[in-house]
């Protein structure tokens, strides 16, 4: 992503600027841990060298960038609006915000996010939008991402990819209570989650609808559970060894292990009770086919086998 033109064949990118009418930017380093300067290089800049190239398509009619909620995590508690928000109503214009990024390693609204991921998807977003007098824009928000319900198989993802597998996984990888990273959440806030194959689909159907600006694809186009109804379906759905298994790992002499100080802010502070508007798309929940969000599925059971197949994944049994 770093070469000029992508390292492209000046033939094939002749080809490209002829012929192509959708571009489609899906790939991003979301990993909550990195820097602001990681962020800044994985999740902005390959966006803006891409827009930079699409300007010169002729037959283009739309850029589709998916980006994630993440991006307006700045926000107090509420219902998140499909737009974007501003940290600072007198921040400097995104090129100069991210000018200064790249001379220093650091921004003053870096603390205002939950995580420099979150910062990056942001400057992303707002970089972008400044193309938008030159071709159509669709930017696709997602929730946290979690395995599909349908397409291309029934529970697909890479645990890598999905971060409530990921965070569990790290949890019990450093040997810390893998329950209390569920418990230190407020159990009534929802966590957000959308499965991979709902979020295509919004993508696809939004594309067919010349849709542009800002869509959400979170839990509100699904089924909505919060942090206490997930703890309590870990707890049903998990063998008893498992939950065995699961306490032991985060004890030390016979004591629960906290969560490091960081991991542990990350959840009981900056995490806030965000509501993630997708009205959008509300009209299309009912629509059927390959692309439809009536997906046929059996909600309880998918979860049953997730949690099984976490448990198996996590400790073995």
């Amino acid at each position: 992503m770093d070469y000029q033109d992508f390292g492209l064949d000046p033939q094939d990118l002749e080809t490209l600027r002829r012929e192509v009418t959708v571009v489609v930017h899906a790939a991003a380093n979301i990993s909550l841990a990195q820097s602001l300067m990681e962020s800044i290089e994985s999740d902005t800049m390959p966006v803006i060298r891409l827009a930079k190239i699409v300007e010169t398509f002729s037959k283009l009619k739309i850029f589709v960038h998916i980006s994630s909620t993440f991006a307006q995590m700045h926000l107090p508690s509420g219902i998140v609006k499909e737009t974007i928000v501003k940290v600072d109503e007198n921040e400097p214009p995104p090129q100069e915000q991210l000018s200064s990024i790249l001379a220093t390693g650091h921004s003053p609204y870096t603390s205002q996010f939950i995580t420099p991921y979150g910062h990056g998807k942001y400057l992303a977003e707002r970089l972008l939008l400044e193309y938008q007098s030159k071709f159509p824009i669709l930017i696709i928000r997602p929730s946290a991402i979690s395995p599909a319900l349908l397409d291309p198989y029934p529970l697909y993802g890479p645990d890598a990819a999905i971060p409530l597998h990921t965070v569990l996984a790290i949890t019990i990888s450093r040997g810390f209570d893998f329950w209390e990273a569920l418990d230190v959440l407020p159990h009534n806030y929802i966590f957000d989650e959308i499965p991979v194959d709902v979020v295509g689909n919004v993508s696809l159907l939004h594309m067919a609808l010349g849709t542009t600006g800002i869509v959400h694809a979170a839990a509100q186009l699904h089924i909505p559970l919060t942090v206490r109804e997930y703890a309590e379906r870990g707890r049903k759905y998990t063998s008893k060894e498992g939950l065995e298994r699961l306490g032991a790992s985060g004890r030390l002499d016979g004591k629960p292990r906290q969560l490091p100080f960081e991991f542990h802010r990350l959840l009981t502070e900056s995490w806030r009770d965000w509501i993630f508007d997708c009205g959008r798309s509300r009209q299309l929940l009912e629509t059927t086919g390959s692309i439809g969000l009536d997906i046929p599925h059996d909600f309880e059971l998918l979860l049953q086998r997730r949690f099984e197949k976490l448990s198996k994944t996590l400790v073995g049994v």
